[in-house]
């Protein structure tokens, strides 16, 4: 009966660590998530910006005369 307790024992203080393990691994998976989240958001906004940019520029290039109008 004391062999079984012990081992009983045993396998909870193994579970317990696997549940503290499970817990950093999942704070730090949490922390690059957010990170990422970040990073996105930032290349994002730099897409947007480029796009604002590119957009100016069309806006400067004049405009093409219709080719029925040459002909």
């Amino acid at each position: 009966m004391l062999e079984e307790l012990d081992a009983l024992a045993a396998k909870m203080q193994e579970i317990a660590g696997q549940v503290q393990a499970l817990r950093a691994e999942n704070r730090e998976l949490r922390a690059r998530l957010a990170a990422a989240t970040a990073e996105l958001d930032a290349m994002r906004g730099r897409i947007a910006a480029a796009a604002e940019r590119i957009d100016a520029l069309l806006a400067k290039l004049p405009r093409e005369e219709s080719t029925a109008r040459s002909t």
